[in-house]
């Protein structure tokens, strides 16, 4: 296939990448500006692509891309990163050529008040200014000594930041990873929306900031709204190029997804989602998982179980025990939505004996409540009764709904078993659910899960 290089590149670029390009274009050939400008619009309109010319000269083709790849890398910040540590090695072993000292004092003469990766670049040139001076050589000791002060106070905050930061994302993903906001995580609200919107901080500290924000935002809807205008803020910075490479691109993505899924607008967290598991880099299985629980709520669960079963080997790879678990459980779930009991039961059993450990200390709440789903599904109390027992479930419940606000789902399965083997009467297994269902809608206005209704439902179609 003619252009087939070419068009494999293009159709793995991400829209603000293309964004980021048309900022860069200067073409003075016409070809060159009539291609990318099908580029653009095969990126951005991916669903309407349109046909390349061929009668252009294939070298052209062949140029374009070469650029696209080098501005591309010109303007990410993790190369960015890799080479300030590769000069700052190079400093430290007395191996740094003429060359490389020319480049870095490029940079030093050419930078940008507060880059991404200002910290890192700071520490770089203060390192090099030493390294001058121990050599008694003056040549350019002004330039840079005139940057380590100038730029003294700002890194001194920065860093400062940096360090408050760890404290806040202790404090903050301990209340995720237990789904129960505090004020020990909510009281860096101010901080970090002040952190995010002020011109004068580092990139890298402004992107952590709404990283965490995110976090709260994900356990109190109040703040999704904001949230989400934040990252509409975010967009400038990606598409300028100050805060562009691939990986975070992918994590703005992942995250605009879960925001927007919050605030219940799934069709379109599906598109950041789609964007989001572009490729398999390190978090590609917590995008997907998110991506698949979307696709589940709009209805398709046949594209979520092809999508995680491809995954599959990825997953298998993975030593991310909290995503992982967090994969099986989703995997679990797309089968149970497709009505393949028995394929959800096989393979929980299989990871079960696999992963029990990693599974009872992450997600062990979601994993047993989609198992047991499947057993009931299938009409296997004996395993469902034993299931709570042996894991305790009944009493972990218990000791999690003292702390967050939820509805009692192992009780009822316990009672649908009871019921199920004659052991407690239609009414009172009536009663127990109706009672619980009406508490938490008054007391929390909420909803109990849409899949175990579907069960409560059908074993109290047979009370009435």
């Amino acid at each position: 296939m003619r252009l087939k290089k070419f068009s494999e590149y293009v159709d793995a670029l991400l829209p603000h990448e293309v964004l980021l390009l048309e900022r860069s274009e200067r073409f003075q050939d016409s070809d060159r500006s009539r291609i990318f400008k099908v580029v653009k619009h095969n990126v951005l309109h991916c669903d309407k692509p349109k046909s390349y010319d061929v009668e252009i000269d294939k070298r052209k083709y062949s140029h374009l891309m070469n650029w696209m790849q080098l501005r591309l890398g010109e303007y990410c910040t993790d190369n960015y990163y890799k080479r300030l540590n590769y000069f700052d090695n190079q400093i430290r072993t007395d191996t740094i050529s003429s060359e490389e000292e020319t480049e870095l004092l490029k940079h030093i003469k050419n930078y940008d008040p507060h880059h991404f990766h200002f910290i890192r670049f700071y520490e770089v040139v203060k390192n090099y200014l030493n390294f001058l001076l121990v050599r008694v050589r003056l040549n350019d000791y002004e330039l840079i000594n005139r940057f380590v002060h100038n730029y003294h106070d700002d890194y001194i905050r920065c860093k400062d930041i940096s360090n408050r930061m760890t404290q806040a994302t202790s404090d903050i993903v301990a209340d995720y990873h237990r789904t129960k906001l505090t004020e020990n995580a909510l009281k860096w609200a101010p901080w970090l929306k002040r952190l995010f919107r002020s011109d004068d901080l580092d990139g890298y500290n402004r992107y952590q900031a709404l990283i965490l924000f995110s976090y709260l935002a994900l356990l109190e809807k109040e703040l999704l709204e904001e949230t989400i205008a934040c990252y509409d803020e975010l967009e400038e910075e990606l598409v300028n190029g100050r805060y562009y490479s691939r990986k975070l691109l992918l994590n703005f993505y992942g995250n605009r997804q879960l925001i927007l899924m919050r605030l219940h607008k799934y069709d379109l967290a599906l598109y950041y989602g789609q964007l989001s598991i572009s490729e398999q880099g390190h978090d590609y299985i917590m995008y997907l998982n998110n991506y698949c629980f979307n696709l589940l709520k709009l209805g398709r669960p046949q594209q979520a179980l092809r999508l995680l079963k491809e995954a599959l080997p990825f997953a298998r790879q993975m030593s991310n025990k909290y995503n992982k678990s967090l994969f099986i459980s989703s995997l679990m779930k797309c089968y149970n939505d497709n009505g393949e009991y028995k394929n959800a039961k096989r393979y929980a059993e299989n990871q079960l004996e696999l992963n029990e450990k990693d599974i009872l200390e992450h997600n062990w709440n979601r994993f047993f409540r989609t198992y047991l789903e499947t057993l009931l599904h299938l009409g296997d109390y004996k395993q469902a009764k034993r299931t709570l027992n042996r894991y305790n479930l009944l009493e972990k419940e218990s000791g999690v709904l003292k702390t967050y606000v939820s509805f009692p789902y192992f009780k009822w399965f316990m009672a649908l078993i009871e019921f199920k083997e004659g052991n407690i009467s239609g009414n009172r297994f009536k009663n127990l659910i109706q009672r619980e269902q009406e508490r938490l809608a008054i007391t929390h206005n909420a909803n109990p899960s849409e899949s175990v209704m579907n069960l409560i439902n059908e074993a109290l179609a047979e009370v009435d």
